[in-house]
This record gives structure tokens, C-alpha cells and sequence, in this order.
């Protein structure tokens, strides 16, 4: 018997692989292939809040490079006969897809304190997001040049080889790319192809297992993984978790049914309709159609117009049809054809496919979109393989029974652009600067950098807004901690009767400076100390001095001899105005008017504040020596500051206002080319008795590489100082008072619509259906609690507007180590303080 021939090798195995995804490759250029050979460009689509933007001409924008490439591709149609049946073939294939994947937080990389945001934040989950629009490119026989050569050769190709050489591309290539370009889309990035490709497995690799059930797909990450469900039973999903089955994401495909918007404005809420299903937890989105010129469908709708009309007095004759149903339909088809013929229609997106993948096991899509919105999704009952390659880029699988025609304004402006983020960014896109907390929406990290307002050459102040109770203060300490953590140093000012934050402040590694003892104020503020020059300090130390006034009616003859005399001290080495003057005593005081030098000397040893502004001892560390954080602190002491636009009416009123000045130009002096922050609590004081001062630190901060904070619950009053100028950034924390919060929104140019007053103004808590107990309201931006167990739901929320005009809300988020650093608890503080004795000692 003959023996069988040996089988190829070859032939055992298939000739060509069994592709993961849609996509068979990436070429050099950008441009994308699919697994039949077509030819794609996707690009990136930029970000932005739409949702959360400061008001809706700022939501727009964010959709204008959607719109704007929608109409360019609508102009690439040949339209020579207006009709869809001729013009169809000519329509771009679009796709549109949103990603959106969970995902650990990780700090940037270069960031000064990653090691600490890590230990702090690691836990949080953020949004990957990604937008990548996409064009199938049309091949040109011949390619864009080469002429009848070149064209004969690809006819000759296509016939011997099979598909079409990548030449034919290059033309349709260089059109769709430079239409994309002016509409302000940017190049995908690596890691935009790599998370659009695998977003179903959290951005890692595509090629994954897989289990198929009816209603909804399982991706596992691991091997084992998929080994320990088919221990328990593949159809045993919802025992998974118990089982502590990690390595898994389960994705519910389903399909755009029916979307209820009727002719809406783009800024109506409703019309971000892709935000409800992001709100729904979808992992990603995918809009898929073809874009027809609006001069297509205006003449599509006059004839359909006219068919309707004919078929209605047809249907009315016959007595099928009432006759306000006749007037309804009528009246919806003229209304639409008037709007394209008024030159407001938009492009059309015709055969429109929309699937969504959505986190988890859904058993009632109904349930998981608001009552309230638009959307109503039907499920792709035994349609989920396809569904999910359906979504994928370069697919050319088309799973959805459920088409639609919409303009293109309605996908343009669906909110699928957006994403909540705010704060400071460096060159790279990557965050700088303080962690305030993470957005409430789309949970993207928010920094505040303390030079980013110098670097910018942008305005310098920032104002953080919000009524007692708000978090005010531990925002200005965590703040304070994390600068200093990053190496900046930082300058408080308390000028609050009773106030005390220096355990804080000591548990930090920083000093504290008490106005109220003479020992520890020695000439904190004394300007000979702090200014960058000693002339400048000579000439503000006389300034003060005769602002206070010590000498009553003979003040007319002290500044000549007082200038002298602080001159003559500073020259022979004096680091202070106290010590300038006892040199000055000692060497000509004979040349001096009786009893000048004494009365300063009798104002220094009885007030306190006085003291703060003129120093005795030249050993001690000025402000411009200090690193890490100062604290300075009225303490028990009391500024007695006069009404604002009232002269002081006695020494006390005279040296507190001096205070006040010292203590804003001197903070700003002290921190110049430091890249440091003064941060002044309660800061209608300073607004009040300094508001020059103030003024003043706004026009020199930018240049001095300062960022002062102002922290307050009184926003008129930087409203009334004329500060509006001078500020670029602020925070927004929960405030009581309705014009206050009103005053809050002009500052940083938002609209006080009532919502957001509402919002702002609300209380923390509301009371039950039963009246009888108080539940917490989400509605709030105050912190919320459990108000049985007293455990923390929710952190204070507020709105951050930054330099960019950016305002969305974010919730403050405190560190294990910060809580524990500003903690009141008696064995914190014990532990606190052996930590101190221990560093001491080594």
C-alpha cells in the first residue's frame, strides 16, 4: 500500500494570522490600515469642558474643530447633480470614537513630589479620554503624481497583485490631512492608537481572552483569570467578583434607538446627549455615518416635502388621515426645510451608526440613562462580537440594525468633545504645581503651580473664595504643605485674633513668627531686612516710621534727620532699623533733633506690632533667609485696623496699618526670584487697611516670581479695590451669602446663573422625607458626612478658575499624611512631636 504523502508545513497553518482588532497596521506616515486593506487617517480631537464650561460660548468652541472638519469633508463631495442617489458615492465615511477607560492615578513623572502625590492619590481613579475622528481615504489611480506611467503601473498592480497600491493614497491623503489641520485636530500620539485599539482591556494589549454571552461581552486580562471563571462556570458571571476574580472587564454593547432632541440650540443641556452616556459609565462610543452637503438634504427635503404632501391629500381624500395629524407633519417637514434654507443647516451624517460599550452587566439600559435625557439605547441582544468590532478602528463590520440621519451639529455638539479638566499644565500637557483635588466630572487631576502666572506672563494673583466653615484654611495648609514639600518657600500671614496654625506649620519642618511676643517679632517685617537693596530699605524704613508717628506735632521735623540717621547706620553696616538707629545715637547723635531716636525706641518696647516692623537684633533670620513654610501670626494680639477710607485716628490704628503693609510688600520682597507663594488669610484686612499695597503686589508679583494667594470670605472687597486687573486664577468654595457668591462669579468672569449660585450658596445637609432627621445634599458643594457613623462621603467641592478661563468644579482632595499633619487628635499630636525630637536629635 503506498504510503500517504506528507502534508506541507505551510499548510497546516493559515496564511495569514487571524487579526486582534480591525486595524492590520500603522504606517510611517500616520496613516492606518484595516484588516481589507483600506486606508484610514484618524486624528485627535482636543479635549475640553462642555459640560462644566464657564458659559456656552466657551462650550462651543470646544466643538467648533468637530463642526468645522464636518463641513470641510461635506465640500469634498461632488455635488454636480444635487440629488442623494447621484451624490452618495462621493460621501466621506467618518468615524467618531470616544474612549473612555478607568484608570490608577499616577503622577506626572517629572513632578517634584511624584513619590508623595503616588503614596497620596495612587488609589484615586481617573479617565483616560480619548477623541479620535477618522476618514476613509478614497484612492486616486496613478497616485498623486507620475502622470500616465505611474497610472498604468497601479492599473497593473491592482490586477496582478490584488489591492490598491499605497501611492493611489498619497493625494486623498495630503487633501483629508490639511482640511483636518485648519479645523484644528492634531496628530494621534502612540498611546492614543494603542488605548483607541485595546480600550476594552483597559488600554493594554487587544489580544485578549474573550467569553461571549447574549447581552454582554467578558475581557480577561489574564490567562488565569479566565481559568478560575471556567472553575466557577462561564455562565456563573455574576459569582465572579465573590470569587475575587479581578483580571476581567465585563462591556454591555448597545445601540443609539431613538434620540428625542427635536430642533434644540446647541448650549441647551440637553443637547449633550454623549455625556449622559458617559454618565452611564461607557467605556467608549462610536459614531459612525457619512457626511452629505446641507445643499444635498435641503433638496432631499423639498422632495420628500412634496411626497408627504401629495401622499397626505391623497390619504385625507380617502378619509385614512385626520387633519391634524396632516397639519403636524407638514408643519415638522417645513420647519426643517425653512431651516436649511435659511443657510443654517449643517452637513448631514447619513446611515449614522452609534454603539456604546458600557461598563458592566446592564439588564435594564432603561435604567441606566437619566429619565431626563434624550437617549434611549436598545440592547445588541446576540450582536455583541460584532458590535464590538463594529466600534473599532478602520472596521469595516457594520452590526447596528438602528441607522439615523442627523446634521452633524447634533454629534458636533453632543458634548462628546468634552472633558472636565482644569489647572496649571507644563509644556508637555502634564500637570505642575500643587494637587488641589480631582474634578467631579471626568475625575482629571487639578494643579496649581506657583509659576506658571510669572512663566505665562500672565496675571499674578489668585483668590480663594469661601465662607467660614467652607475648608477654606485646610486648603490654604495643604497648599502650603505641598509647596513646601516641593522645595518653594512659603509665607502665611494670620492677622486673625486667636488663630493658630503652627502645629501644623512645626509638623511641616516650617517657623513660626507671633506678633504678640516681642522676642519672637523682632523686626520680621523691618524693610531694611527684607528689601532687595539697602537704599530701597532706607527709604521705605522712613516711610513707615512717619506713617506711625511716633512724635505726635513735632513729626514735620523728623525726616530729614531721620533719614540721615537710618542712612548713616545702614552705611556703617546695620542690618536693622533698630541697630541704625543706636549707631546713629552713638556716632552723631549730637547732629539729631532731642528725643527722636527715643521715642521710636519707647513705641518699640510697648507694642508688639511696632516691633514687628523695626528689629533690634541683626542676627536675626529674616524672612528673605527662611525656607520651607512661615508662619506669622497675629496670635493673641489685635490689629487694630480703621474702617476702610477712614484715616487712623491714634498711634494703634497708625501702627496697624503700617503692619498691613509691611507685611504684604515685605512677603513679596522677601520671596523675590524665589518662585515662592504668600498666601494672606483673611484677606479683606489687607484689602481694607493696605489695598495700595495690594494693588501694587499685583503689578510687581509677575516680575518678582511670586504667587500671592488671597484667602477670604468677603469678595466685594477685592471687587471694591479695584483687583479684578490683577487676578488670573481663584478658587470658589462654598459661600452663605447670595451676593458674596454673586460677587464671587464676576470676579472670575462666570455667569451667576441661578443654578450655580444655588450650588454654591446650598447647606451640607437637608432634611428627610420624615422630617425627622437631616440627610446629607448632594446638591452642596460643602463636605458631606454619613450622619450616622460621621465618616467623610464627600470633600468640600469648588470651582476652579484658572488662567485659561477654565472653570469647572473640583473636589478638594485631602492626604492620609496632610489629615495626619493637621490633625487635633492628642496622639497624632504625640506622635507628631516625637518625630520633631527625634529629627532634633539626629
Amino acid at each position: 500500500m503506498a504510503k500517504k504523502p506528507k502534508a506541507n508545513l505551510a499548510d497546516q497553518f493559515a496564511t495569514e494570522p487571524i487579526w486582534t482588532t480591525q486595524m492590520r497596521s500603522r504606517l510611517l506616515d500616520g496613516r492606518l490600515m484595516g484588516v481589507d486593506n483600506s486606508i484610514w487617517v484618524y486624528r485627535e480631537v482636543p479635549l475640553g469642558p462642555v459640560v462644566d464650561a464657564a458659559d456656552p460660548m466657551a462650550a462651543l468652541e470646544v466643538a467648533q474643530p468637530i463642526f468645522e472638519a464636518f463641513e470641510g469633508l461635506a465640500q469634498m463631495a461632488n455635488t454636480s447633480a444635487p440629488r442623494r442617489v447621484a451624490a452618495k458615492s462621493s460621501y466621506r465615511d467618518v468615524h467618531l470614537l470616544l474612549v473612555n477607560v478607568p484608570q490608577a492615578y499616577k503622577p506626572p513623572m517629572n513632578h517634584p513630589i511624584a513619590p508623595y502625590l503616588r503614596r497620596s492619590f495612587g488609589h484615586q481613579r481617573v479617565d483616560k479620554r480619548v477623541l479620535l475622528l477618522g476618514v476613509r481615504l478614497n484612492p486616486a489611480v496613478g497616485g498623486a503624481e507620475g502622470g500616465f506611467k505611474a497610472m498604468i503601473e497601479s492599473v497593473v498592480e491592482t490586477l496582478t497583485i490584488g489591492g490598491v497600491p499605497l501611492s493611489d493614497y498619497d493625494k486623498d491623503f495630503k487633501a483629508v490631512s490639511d482640511l483636518l489641520d485648519r479645523a484644528g485636530l492634531l496628530p494621534a500620539s502612540d498611546e492614543a492608537i494603542h488605548l483607541a485599539n485595546g480600550w476594552w482591556n483597559a488600554g493594554r494589549n487587544p489580544d485578549t481572552p474573550t467569553l461571549i454571552h447574549e447581552d454582554h461581552l467578558h475581557f480577561f486580562s489574564t490567562v488565569d483569570a479566565m481559568r478560575m471563571a471556567d472553575k466557577i462556570g462561564v455562565r456563573e458571571c455574576k459569582k465572579w467578583d465573590e470569587a475575587g476574580i479581578r483580571d476581567q472587564t465585563s462591556v454591555t454593547f448597545a445601540s443609539l434607538e431613538n434620540l428625542e432632541l427635536g430642533f434644540l440650540d446647541p448650549t441647551d443641556p440637553r443637547a449633550t446627549w454623549v455625556s449622559d452616556l458617559l454618565d452611564a459609565d461607557a467605556l467608549a462610543v462610536s459614531v459612525r455615518g457619512n457626511i452629505e452637503p446641507s445643499t444635498v438634504t435641503r433638496k432631499e427635503l423639498r422632495l420628500q416635502k412634496k411626497r408627504y404632501t401629495d401622499d397626505i391629500n391623497e390619504r385625507v381624500q380617502n378619509g385614512k388621515m385626520q387633519l391634524a395629524e396632516q397639519n403636524e407633519m407638514l408643519e415638522v417637514l417645513g420647519s426643517v426645510e425653512n431651516y436649511y434654507g435659511s443657510g443654517h443647516g449643517s452637513p448631514t451624517l447619513t446611515n449614522a451608526s452609534v454603539l456604546v460599550g458600557l461598563n458592566g452587566q446592564r439588564e435594564d439600559l432603561s435604567q441606566d440613562i437619566w429619565q431626563h435625557s434624550p437617549v434611549r439605547l436598545a440592547p445588541m441582544l446576540f450582536r455583541q462580537p460584532g458590535a464590538h468590532a463594529e466600534m473599532m478602528i478602520c472596521s469595516n463590520v457594520r452590526a447596528n440594525p438602528n441607522v439615523h440621519d442627523f446634521p452633524c451639529q447634533t454629534v458636533a455638539y453632543s458634548g462628546i468633545p468634552s472633558l472636565s479638566f482644569v489647572g496649571d499644565r507644563d509644556r508637555n500637557g502634564e500637570g505642575e504645581g500643587a494637587m488641589l483635588g480631582m474634578t467631579q466630572r471626568d475625575r482629571q487631576p487639578a494643579y496649581l503651580s506657583p509659576t506658571s502666572a510669572s512663566l505665562g506672563d500672565t496675571l499674578p494673583l489668585g483668590i480663594i473664595a469661601g465662607a467660614t466653615g467652607s475648608g477654606k484654611t485646610m486648603v490654604l495648609l495643604n497648599l502650603a504643605d505641598q509647596y513646601s514639600r516641593m522645595g518653594r518657600p512659603v509665607i502665611i500671614i494670620d492677622p486673625k485674633t486667636g488663630s493658630d496654625h503652627s502645629e501644623v506649620v512645626k509638623a511641616a519642618g516650617g517657623q513660626v513668627a507671633s506678633l504678640d511676643e516681642l522676642s519672637r517679632a523682632d523686626g520680621i517685617f523691618d524693610p531694611i531686612r527684607f528689601s532687595a537693596s539697602k537704599d530701597t530699605g532706607v527709604d521705605m524704613a522712613v516711610s513707615m516710621l512717619m506713617s506711625i508717628n511716633p512724635w505726635g506735632r513735632d513729626k514735620d521735623d523728623m525726616e530729614v534727620p531721620l533719614q540721615y540717621a537710618i542712612h548713616h547706620g545702614v552705611a556703617a553696616g546695620a542690618e536693622c532699623i533698630g541697630q541704625a538707629l543706636t549707631i546713629a545715637q552713638n556716632e552723631i547723635g549730637h547732629e539729631l533733633p532731642p528725643h527722636m531716636i527715643e521715642a521710636v525706641f519707647r513705641a518699640m518696647q510697648s507694642s508688639p506690632m511696632f516691633r514687628a516692623c523695626v528689629g533690634m537684633n541683626p542676627t536675626t533670620t529674616g524672612l528673605r533667609a527662611a525656607n520651607g513654610i512661615t508662619l506669622i501670626k497675629v496670635g493673641d494680639g489685635h490689629l487694630d485696623l480703621p474702617e476702610p477710607g477712614v484715616p487712623p485716628s491714634n498711634i494703634q490704628q497708625r501702627v496697624a496699618a503700617a503692619l498691613v503693609r509691611m507685611m504684604i510688600f515685605g512677603s513679596a520682597m522677601a520671596l523675590t526670584g524665589r518662585a515662592g507663594v504668600v498666601m494672606l488669610d483673611e484677606a479683606w484686612v489687607f484689602l481694607g487697611a493696605g489695598a495700595s499695597e495690594v494693588q501694587r503686589l499685583g503689578r510687581l508679583a509677575r516680575s518678582q516670581q511670586v504667587l500671592p494667594l488671597l484667602f477670604t470670605q468677603r469678595v466685594t472687597d477685592a471687587l471694591n479695590a479695584g483687583l479684578a486687573g490683577f487676578i488670573s486664577r481663584g478658587i470658589i468654595l462654598p459661600i452663605e451669602d447670595k451676593d458674596e457668591a454673586t460677587a464671587a462669579c464676576q470676579l472670575f468672569k462666570l455667569e451667576p446663573t441661578p443654578e450655580r449660585i444655588a450650588k454654591i450658596t446650598a447647606k451640607g445637609t437637608k432634611s428627610s422625607t420624615n422630617d425627622k432627621a437631616q440627610v446629607p445634599n448632594w446638591d452642596s458643594m460643602r463636605a458631606l458626612r454619613d450622619p450616622q457613623t460621621g465618616k467623610v462621603l464627600r470633600g468640600s467641592v469648588a470651582i476652579y478658575s484658572d488662567m485659561h478661563g477654565r472653570a469647572v468644579p473640583v473636589e478638594i482632595t485631602l492626604s492620609e499624611e496632610f489629615l495626619e499633619l493637621a490633625s487635633t487628635n492628642p496622639e497624632d499630636i504625640r506622635r507628631r512631636n516625637e518625630r520633631r525630637a527625634q529629627a532634633g536629635a539626629a
